[in-house]
């Protein structure tokens, strides 16, 4: 027998997976809880807001060269910046970048100099005065067709408040940017491409402008379209966001021996996006800190420490968190557990450029009671219970703060701890149930 769905049930049929479609892609850019957009109020971020749309404005017609995209992509990929970054700065100084440098980049066989050049002609044809003003240039239009300005020091180039085009999810896209594929790149209209978003709010969701191929079949270009970006966007489609900000990539220390008690940050997850897609202030991923207090051989009249002997920051791109990948990180955390250094405090924070949390407590470790004197001898130690107090720059809760026993730590660490957080690589996990989880390899 033969089942017959009437044309208008069809039609209720598709209407209903369509809507359906369309609700789960729409929720699947964007995190449990999210907030409301928040737009600059101070002076200083509404410039930087004018030019950051200036600069998205030009990169519409520098995006009309693949080639350039394919040089902006490469830089982004040698890994210089941490998180998915390259500064404005490289870009149209690429003589003076040390990304250029690189074998990491030289291996796209990208060129070198284009952004620059698409970059330099849109500028002088159109009218960027707030670009004009951070590139300290007059009014003067035969000044503004001059070459690029020379100085690098301007606030526009600066790592932590110089534009940056961020790309999200660019591990993506990597298997197209190929030398094989740059060889061909002529020949294949659709691509490489970005679609281009201007970071003027703090936000999860912002307006983009999505590339396609447009014009007659012997005169094409690529125009723009408006599309609503998101995580969920930007996992498919290659996305570069205008923002601020951009912090050199961290190296492994692995390489450190001695016969002495490391502690290293082993392999860490994160599973919760702490910032915020589009985001004036280097948002994107996340920038989770590892922090370490230690009051060893502290010497005090008031008993009063401060936890700052040590900071890892570990940096987590969108995609890692989304798919809740685990990073090897292989860092140090303490160079040395000395035996009678009973505790030490961990602490874990997601930093930010504003906002401040403290946290505080006591720990107990051994202390010199006396100085060491002014002829070479130790002083007298004792152990002593300390307090300490110290402040995050985060606007998020202390995702972890613990006092970590040394003989507990040691006695556990190797995969006995009964926290149903099982272990990798020999390793015990610790807070698996958390928003960070990690392992703490020792030696």
């Amino acid at each position: 027998m033969k089942f017959f769905t009437p044309p208008r049930l069809a039609f209720i049929f598709m209407l209903f997976a369509f809507f359906s479609c369309k609700k789960e892609t729409s929720q699947a850019g964007t995190k449990p809880n999210a907030q409301a957009a928040i737009f600059p109020t101070t002076e200083k971020a509404k410039q930087q807001v004018a030019i950051i749309k200036e600069v998205s404005t030009i990169l519409k017609e520098v995006y009309q060269d693949q080639k350039a995209v394919y040089e902006v992509d490469a830089t982004i990929y040698s890994g210089y910046y941490a998180d998915e970054r390259v500064l404005l700065k490289d870009l149209l100084f690429p003589e003076f970048s040390s990304i250029y440098q690189k074998e990491e980049f030289k291996k796209f066989k990208a060129p070198v100099g284009l952004f620059k050049s698409r970059f330099l002609t849109a500028f002088s044809k159109g009218n960027y005065p707030n670009l004009q003003k951070a590139f300290n240039l007059s009014g003067s239009s035969s000044l503004r067709t001059n070459a690029a300005p020379t100085d690098t020091t301007l606030e526009i180039f600066s790592n932590s408040n110089g534009v940056s085009i961020y790309f999200p999810y660019s591990e993506n896209f990597g298997s197209k940017f190929s030398p094989e594929y740059f060889d061909n790149i002529n020949a294949d209209p659709q691509g490489p491409k970005a679609t281009i978003v201007a970071a003027d709010r703090e936000a999860d969701e912002a307006p983009g402008s999505q590339p396609y191929i447009c014009g007659t079949r012997d005169n094409q270009s690529i125009c723009f379209r408006n599309v609503t970006v998101n995580d969920a966007y930007a996992e498919m489609y290659a996305t570069h966001i205008v923002g601020v900000g951009a912090d050199i990539a961290r190296t492994s220390q692995t390489n450190q021996t001695s016969n002495v008690y490391l502690v290293f940050i082993g392999e860490v997850r994160c599973t919760n996006q702490y910032d915020h897609l589009i985001s004036l202030n280097n948002g994107g991923g996340s920038e989770i800190v590892f922090s370490r207090g230690d009051g060893y051989l502290s010497y005090s009249a008031n008993g009063q420490i401060n936890i700052s002997q040590d900071a890892v920051p570990i940096y987590f791109k969108r995609k890692d968190i989304r798919k809740g990948n685990w990073k090897a990180v292989n860092e140090i955390w303490d160079s040395n557990w000395e035996v009678n250094n009973f505790n030490q405090v961990l602490g874990i924070y997601e930093e930010d450029t504003e906002g401040s949390t403290t946290i505080g407590g006591s720990l107990t470790t051994t202390v010199q009671v006396t100085p060491p004197s002014t002829t070479g001898g130790p002083g007298a130690t004792a152990t002593r219970t300390l307090n300490y107090s110290y402040t995050f720059q985060t606007k998020d809760p202390v995702i972890r703060q613990l006092n970590w026993n040394r003989e507990s730590f040691y006695q556990y660490n190797r995969g006995t701890l009964a926290n149903n957080c099982s272990t990798r690589n020999g390793w015990t996990v610790y807070d698996c149930n958390a928003s960070v989880s990690y392992t703490m390899p020792e030696q």
